[in-house]
Formats: C-alpha cells, structure tokens, sequence
C-alpha cells in the first residue's frame, strides 16, 4: 500500500528534526544547576544588555581578565561587524600566584594570553564552570614541555590554584550567558577569554617595571600582550591572535 505525499513529507520532517542533536541551552537546562541559573540571572542580564542597546539574548561575548585589579570585564556586540560595548564588570574572589604566565604544572600561576572557552560543566564541584583553553600553542612552545598543567576553569566558590573562582552567585550568571551565546553558533565559534596581568595602562606599566625590574623575559612577554590589548582599545573588536615559532603572540589583521 502507498503511503499518501503529505504523510511520508510529515513523518521525514519529524525522523529529521528528532534525530539532530540538542541544542546547547536544552542540553545545559536539563541541569538544575543551570536551570537555578537561568531564574536568578535572566532578568538581570537582559536589563544589562538592554542598557547598553545590545540584543538579548546575546549573540556575541568576549571576557577580558585583569589579574592585579582581580576583575572580568563582560563585552558584548550583535554581531562581528559591530563594536562591542562594555556590560558588566565582575569582581574575582581570589588569585592565586603572582603577575605572570603559567609556565608549569603546580606553579600555582594563573595564565596569561589569549584563550577562549573550550567545555561547559554543570557538575563542578564548584557548583559551575567553564574552561579556559590553557595551554594554547604560545603555552605548549614556551612552557615546561614534560607537563605544563592544565585544567584551568572559572568557577564559584572561593578556592582556586591557577583557576579564576567567582561567587556562586557571580558564577551563575556568566554561565548562562556564555550558554546562551555559545547556542547555535557554528561549531568553529568559540567565546574568547583574554587575561592580562593588569591593564596595559601607563599607570599600570610604571609598577611592572618597578616590580619585575630582574625579569625581563616577564616584561617582553607583556609587551607582547600589550599589542592584543591595543588592538581592542582602538578597534572595539576582539584581537584575533597567531602565534609564530618563538611563542610569541601576533595580531592577525
């Protein structure tokens, strides 16, 4: 017996759409955790972005660390043709180790350079978090080559040896703007994460000379960042950054 057009078109339509892969706010929300997330943190970040007339939810994120002033910085645009515009900026409850890259396992050293999110983990013991694509190949060219550690994540809580911990609270509503950002986007999409030792200001220059005056491999490793942070001061556009056979950091234009 044949099958009427419209019943064989139907039932395709359905075997299709029931066979493509969750979504990743669908996937995430089947967490209470994140379910918890989304109540306390919609609102708030809808009157955020709102505000600052950007689309809601949001389309594309970019997170800058500023490691002395113990700060996350959460910049947003509607899409990659527009300059993105300050949102929030979040306090970091604890640091670990001091000014400096991350060069080693158990270094205690928070790392420093240009990263993008790379896993989500709604299980944390840490109530949330998400990683940071530490060691990237600058890390990998520079670093200890027997191990140079890893599992860097932003989380909640307060404990942290190399990771950037936030307050529940705080934690919770990066989460779930980083899901909602994250959602639908093409898989060579990631969200950047850049961490500076501080602001790459002259203020901010004049305590790192005075500081780590014995270091000068330290000292041209930031200026090497300073060129990244210029490049979004002026251009309002996330730096995007190779990386040529010394390790070294260049901005691609």
């Amino acid at each position: 017996m044949r099958l009427p057009l419209l019943f064989v078109v139907l039932f395709v339509t359905f075997v299709s759409a029931w066979a493509q892969p969750q979504v990743l706010t669908e996937k995430q929300l089947g967490n209470q955790r994140v379910w918890n997330a989304r109540l306390s943190s919609d609102e708030t970040l809808r009157q955020a972005f709102t505000k600052q007339q950007l689309q809601y939810p949001p389309k594309f994120v970019y997170w800058r660390v500023f490691k002395k002033e113990k700060q996350m910085e959460l910049w947003a645009a509607d899409s990659t043709h527009h300059r993105y515009k300050l949102v929030k900026t979040y306090s970091i409850v604890n640091m670990s180790g001091t000014l400096g890259p991350k060069r080693m396992e158990g270094d205690y050293q928070v790392p420093e350079g240009y990263y993008h999110i790379n896993q989500y983990n709604p299980y944390s013991n840490f109530y949330l978090s998400y990683k940071v694509s530490y060691p990237n190949k600058s890390d990998s060219i520079l670093g200890n080559k027997s191990s140079y550690g890893g599992q860097i994540f932003v989380h909640g809580d307060s404990l942290t040896i190399g990771c950037l911990p936030m307050s529940d609270d705080v934690i919770k509503e990066l989460y779930w703007c980083n899901v909602q950002a994250q959602n639908n986007k093409d898989t060579n999409y990631y969200i950047p994460i850049h961490i500076y030792p501080c602001r790459m200001n002259a203020g901010n220059w004049a305590y790192l000379k005075s500081y780590f005056n014995f270091d000068n491999k330290r000292l041209e490793f930031w200026r090497n960042l300073q060129d990244g942070f210029n490049y979004f001061e002026v251009m309002r556009t996330p730096p995007k950054m190779a990386v040529d056979n010394s390790g070294k950091y260049q901005v691609k234009y």
